[in-house]
């Protein structure tokens, strides 16, 4: 496989009720907060005992699953200048709240430098004083000392003038020298006795430690070569190479490393082939040289250690990541490879009270292959500890509350998901040296223990049945590694397609996984009801069949935004039209996009409700209104920006022409859909973000007021952090919730013989709109 409306359309109105009348019959007003008296976490009807007779013989009984361990860690540092007592104390609290893995950044030794590799570890002795059961992953930053780096230029990236100097990551010097450091920390590791509580390694390296670079190509001669040698591998001769650059003046051996382009032209986003194919291979050798460098330190120290040590990176963060040559966009060859797991903070985009606290990558193609991702949640606390004096010292104005409230939106997205989260003191000040975050965080331990080792639960490689009518994946988001490549223009636009899209989906109100487009491709994804691809910009013939044969086969949707396919053999309007089954249209000159809905009616968005900005594109695309169920048009020129299309074969294809999307738009186009949405209006105009997990739906408050969601079958709900409040036999809880609360709360059928309660009036400009 390869991979590398007609604005009142009768058509679509009665689709827009069915989906309306649908989501009435989910959902009733009701409330009930109290005590629950000593109530199971999980209340299910149970069925009768049939009865077997004596003389029967005993069915064998399979094993028993292994429960699921609560994946939380504590995450730390013990470099010098932190405060390891404070850590200590940290390990200490955590040991106490049932926590006993830690991620502790070291100081990595090089013994190329002649630095003594077993004092680097003497702050584990004092670790394990507080908790001897220790499991202790170490965070390692391969990035040399400058007197390394001095003694091997040739293993330097180029960079500009008083810039922070890092190795290239085509350097073979480099490379070499990290095996040896991390063979002789394994080594001292095994003969020290502190073998059985290293149990793995954080490998970090570049920026940030977290394996991405900015600035100008690296223009090092070991990068030159490294590229040269990747085009031999990619062209197998000099007229190959020549054909594909559309040039006659280039070979393998002197092929050189493109300058870096404009990349914030709006209006020239896509690379031209083949004058440019050369910008094309350098972006992707740079990601697949950062994977592959990682995969050769991975499988270097599986080979080379006595013990299995688990493996994470922080890759793969094609969300937050927006810039191309950044070097993230090879996670695909990594998920099946020697990483064991991948690590990420919470988005530094919109990670505040009421945000959306997204994912930095697509966490849940990790799942999908047996790998793990870790949350970092490095929310500002405030808090240090005195070395001097070992007192306590916060910064005035930032509350403990907040905080605490921060953190529990971040534990209920990785809650629901089955990810590892890692509460952090980055710089081992103390900033976790707090008790009451750490009765917190035990009870969190319990809830996670509690929720995916219950009766029904999903098993590693399981995939989650949702408490919705679909039971799957609502939505899922969909983003391409592959197509990056081809962007003249990246930050602008995949701040847009990316980073914006990713936090609307998280405030639909409905289940939401994200995927790599080549899980979906491969089969490895989660079946959805509908599919947002946010960037397949590159798709060939094999790749649409294979798409379409997917929606057919799971009844879905898909959702195009932008430019879906337009790249092939060439960039060709044709692709489009072939990927999305609409009659697409190119403007012949830079176009205006910003967009105004068409339809009345909707729940979420009004006739006449602007989305988009008003910027000019090229491409840009408009569909042809007489084939397609029009549901926007451009504010600009009038021509349609939004379709959908219904197939007789049972997919349907919703086509977002204008490079952007909002979260009432996607609600709107699921309830056209007929796909359940927990989300209604009320009194409270909000923005809530929703999480759904197994028997189990967490909402993140963006403002203060009532907040209402709604089931599609009468349910008893109890919230998993505060047992004290919870709702009997209702299909509609009118939530109330401050700015920055989050309610946790598991779902059961309600086992009541009483009819919940009837569906309160809907606000009178909703209704009005519905009529």
């Amino acid at each position: 496989m390869s991979r590398r409306a007609r604005s009142e359309s009768q058509g679509i109105a009665v689709r827009v009720i069915a989906a309306i009348v649908f989501v009435v019959l989910a959902g009733a007003l009701g409330s009930w907060l109290g005590a629950r008296t000593n109530a199971p976490a999980t209340v299910l009807p149970q069925p009768k005992p049939t009865g077997t007779p004596a003389d029967a013989p005993i069915p064998e009984q399979p094993d028993a699953p292994k429960p699921v361990a609560p994946p939380l860690y504590f995450y730390g540092s013990i470099q010098p200048g932190s405060d390891v007592e404070a850590v200590a104390g940290e390990v200490k609290l955590a040991a106490a709240a049932g926590i006993h893995t830690h991620i502790l950044r070291m100081q990595f030794p090089w013994p190329d430098l002649g630095q003594d590799v077993n004092a680097s570890l003497y702050p584990l002795d004092r670790i394990e004083q507080e908790d001897p059961e220790a499991s202790i992953i170490l965070g390692i930053s391969l990035n040399p000392p400058d007197a390394w780096l001095d003694a091997h230029p040739e293993a330097v990236a180029t960079s500009g003038e008083g810039q922070k100097r890092y190795p290239s990551i085509a350097s073979d010097v480099w490379l070499d020298a990290s095996r040896r450091a991390l063979s002789a920390l394994t080594e001292q590791i095994e003969h020290s006795g502190r073998g059985a509580r290293v149990t793995g390694f954080l490998l970090g390296a570049l920026e940030e430690d977290r394996w991405f670079r900015t600035g100008d190509y690296d223009r090092s001669a070991a990068n030159m070569e490294a590229f040269r040698e990747w085009l031999r591998a990619a062209y197998p001769d000099d007229t190959a190479l020549r054909a594909a650059w559309g040039t006659e003046v280039v070979s393998l051996d002197t092929a050189e490393i493109p300058p870096k382009l404009d990349t914030t032209d709006q209006t020239n986003v896509f690379f031209d082939y083949p004058a440019e194919q050369n910008q094309i291979d350098y972006l992707r050798f740079v990601s697949e040289s950062t994977a592959d460098f990682i995969a050769n330190l991975a499988g270097h120290i599986h080979q080379s250690s006595a013990n299995y040590l688990k493996l994470f990176a922080p890759y793969g963060h094609s969300f937050e990541l927006t810039a191309n040559d950044a070097g993230h966009c090879a996670l695909g060859l990594l998920l099946d490879g020697e990483i064991d797991g991948f690590v990420s903070p919470v988005s530094y985009e919109d990670r505040g009270l009421g945000g959306a606290g997204g994912f930095m990558g697509p966490v849940n193609s990790a799942g999908f292959h047996a790998r793990q991702w870790v949350i970092i949640d490095d929310t500002r606390t405030g808090i240090s500890r005195n070395a001097d004096t070992g007192a306590v010292d916060r910064i005035e104005g930032l509350r403990t509350e907040d905080v605490m409230r921060v953190q529990k939106r971040n534990f209920a997205s990785i809650l629901a998901h089955g990810l590892a989260l890692a509460w952090a003191d980055d710089h081992g000040s103390g900033a976790l040296y707090e008790p009451r975050v750490w009765e917190m965080f035990s009870r969190m331990r319990e809830v996670y223990e509690a929720t995916w080792n219950a009766p029904g639960a999903p098993r590693p490689g399981d995939f989650i049945e949702y408490p919705t009518p679909q039971k799957r994946t609502t939505l899922m988001i969909v983003v391409d590694e592959a197509s990056r490549f081809y962007q003249r223009c990246d930050t602008k636009l995949n701040e847009s397609l990316l980073l914006r899209a990713r936090d609307s989906a998280l405030r639909v109100g409905a289940p939401t996984q994200f995927c790599l487009l080549q899980d979906v491709l491969d089969g490895h994804a989660a079946p959805a009801s509908a599919y947002l691809f946010l960037n397949v910009f590159r798709l060939d013939g094999e790749d649409r069949e294979q798409l379409r044969n997917i929606m057919i086969a799971n009844g879905a949707a898909a959702i195009w935004l932008y430019a879906p396919g337009y790249l092939a053999d060439s960039a060709d309007v044709q692709n489009v039209i072939d990927t999305t089954g609409h009659k697409v249209v190119q403007f012949d000159k830079p176009a205006m996009a910003g967009s105004v809905y068409q339809l009345s009616g909707g729940r979420w968005m009004a006739k006449g409700d602007e989305f988009g900005a008003a910027e000019r594109w090229a491409p840009l695309f408009h569909i042809d209104a007489a084939e397609s169920e029009v549901l926007a048009k451009y504010k600009d020129s009038g021509k349609p920006s939004v379709a959908v299309k219904f197939f007789d074969d049972g997919w349907a294809s919703i086509y977002i022409a204008e490079p952007a999307v909002t979260s009432d738009l996607l609600r709107e186009l699921l309830l056209i859909l007929e796909n359940y949405v927990a989300f209604r209006k009320g009194p409270t105009n909000h923005r809530d973000v929703a999480y759904f997990g197994p028997n189990l739906i967490a909402v993140h408050a963006s403002t203060d007021g009532e907040h209402p969601i709604y089931f599609s079958e009468a349910v008893d709900a109890q919230d998993v952090l505060e047992s004290e409040v919870g709702w009997l036999n209702k299909i509609y809880i009118p939530i109330p919730m401050k700015l920055g609360d989050t309610r946790i709360l598991t779902l059961n059928l309600a086992i009541s013989d009483e009819l919940p309660e009837a569906l309160p009036e809907e606000p009178k400009e909703v209704a009005e709109k519905a009529e």
